[in-house]
């Protein structure tokens, strides 16, 4: 059995395109929570290869990417807009 760690990403870019790869990559893994911010649920290994991804994406120099785990059961939420469980899902 794979431990699974739910992961909240958030990310912050100036350029439309890599907002947009960002966005469509990110979508593919989890659940969009804000404009820039996801929530996700995965094996280490599927968080890593996300991580790799994310940074062939990134620009170094101008990017911002947040990945962190989220312990279990600490996770709340306010607000109208539902987080679905959705599982992390790795297609290259």
């Amino acid at each position: 059995m794979t431990l699974r760690q739910d992961i909240l990403v958030a990310f912050d870019t100036p350029s439309d395109g890599r907002r947009r790869r960002f966005t469509r990559l990110l979508s593919r893994y989890g659940v969009r929570v804000q404009r820039s911010v996801f929530r996700l649920s995965g094996s280490a290994r599927e968080v890593q290869r996300l991580r790799e991804a994310l940074e062939r994406v990134a620009d170094h120099g101008e990017d911002l990417l947040l990945m962190t785990v989220v312990a279990s059961g600490t996770w709340w939420q306010v607000g109208g807009v539902q987080v679905l469980e959705v599982p992390l899902v790795v297609s290259f």
